[in-house]
């Protein structure tokens, strides 16, 4: 009864063995998928593409935007989704100006989550990028390398393939992010990329390549601007909304978590001199954003971190200009009414004021 057993075991891993076999060989006789579009700009990708580099989707989106004479947008969680009404939505709907603001952002998602994608793609030269910098992140433990951050928006198969061991500078705030992760979390996520690959070929080259609107369904397209609306004035909040004492949402909390500024801490700064250098290695036009920080409540709560986080600020625009950097400054909104919901993210009204601020600038640069 054993030896049957074992004879079967043996006869069902030969099976599976050959099926595998034949299903990835049968893959290298599936044309990859390409899709060209010039007409119009992405808006965003998802995320898992993003991560994994699925060079279908990114490639396509770096061609949009410069097909377009557009912008992406980078930044953290300030960028993210505020229902219409971020700084990049004020952009789109704004009627004066020619181009178009795609968008990749997240929390957490600084600026060394975007390394792979700019130097892994052969078709990045010439992108114009702008990339929000959050004072924010020079307080609490957000002043240092997050590998957790990190790899939610990095694979470790796209590190590694995207990783330049001559580029030093670019390659320390890479191996930083790595510190304390796990093996068998690093096996599991090459294990992981490399299966989702091979499947690629069936969901997504088969699939798309039978029937092309599946894909173009799979698209997030900016819409056009009849669509957007934008009132022509924009009104701070409603007290009634909005707690004016400390500058917040009136549903937040002021006691469910503060920052802490440390100016003395260097990853941050490191992380944004590497970011200048792979733009520019790149040939990457790129030009920051300096947000603003919630002064106002800073004052309120702990008013001895104003001057700290004042010191960030001014740390953060004199290394830019050291660097011959272009940058637009937003920290003079910081003490603005009305321009923040929470300690480190702009509400609407803040957003608005952002918008016109890269607005004079997007103005400026294009009629140079």
């Amino acid at each position: 009864m054993k030896m049957y057993r074992m004879k079967y075991m043996a006869f069902v891993g030969v099976v599976a063995l050959v099926a595998v076999a034949f299903w990835m060989l049968a893959s290298l006789c599936i044309p990859s998928f390409r899709y060209s579009a010039t007409d119009r700009q992405l808006y965003t990708i998802r995320h898992q593409e993003l991560r994994d580099n699925n060079t279908l989707y990114t490639d396509l989106l770096v061609q949009s935007i410069k097909a377009n004479n557009g912008y992406l947008v980078l930044g953290t969680s300030e960028s993210d989704y505020m229902n219409g009404e971020n700084y990049y939505d004020f952009l789109n709907a704004d009627t004066t100006l020619k181009c178009r603001f795609s968008l990749i952002a997240g929390a957490g998602r600084t600026a060394c989550t975007y390394f792979p994608l700019i130097q892994s793609n052969k078709n990045i030269g010439g992108l114009k990028i702008i990339y929000f910098v959050n004072p924010a992140y020079w307080c609490n433990k957000l002043a240092r390398s997050n590998a957790d951050y990190f790899f939610r928006y990095t694979s470790f198969a796209n590190y590694y393939k995207a990783n330049k061991p001559e580029n030093k500078a670019v390659n320390e705030i890479l191996k930083t992010n790595l510190r304390n992760t796990r093996l068998d979390d690093v096996m599991s996520d090459f294990f992981s990329y490399y299966i989702d690959r091979a499947r690629r070929k069936y969901y997504q080259d088969l699939v798309f390549n039978i029937d092309t609107a599946k894909f173009e369904n799979t698209l997030a397209w900016i819409k056009p601007r009849p669509e957007l609306t934008m009132p022509s004035t924009y009104e701070p909040p409603d007290s009634s909304t909005h707690n004016y004492d400390l500058n917040v949402d009136a549903s937040f909390d002021i006691n469910s978590y503060s920052l802490d500024a440390h100016p003395e801490a260097t990853y941050r700064y490191d992380e944004l001199c590497a970011m200048i250098q792979v733009c520019r290695e790149n040939n990457v036009d790129i030009t920051f954003v300096v947000g603003p920080y919630n002064s106002i409540a800073f004052g309120k709560a702990h008013p001895t971190e104003v001057p700290e986080m004042q010191s960030i600020c001014d740390s953060i625009t004199n290394l830019l200009e050291s660097e011959n950097a272009s940058y637009i400054d937003a920290t003079d909104i910081s003490s603005t009414a009305g321009a923040f919901r929470d300690w480190q993210h702009h509400s609407s009204y803040g957003a608005y004021l952002i918008y016109q601020k890269i607005k004079d600038y997007v103005v400026e640069k294009e009629n140079r």
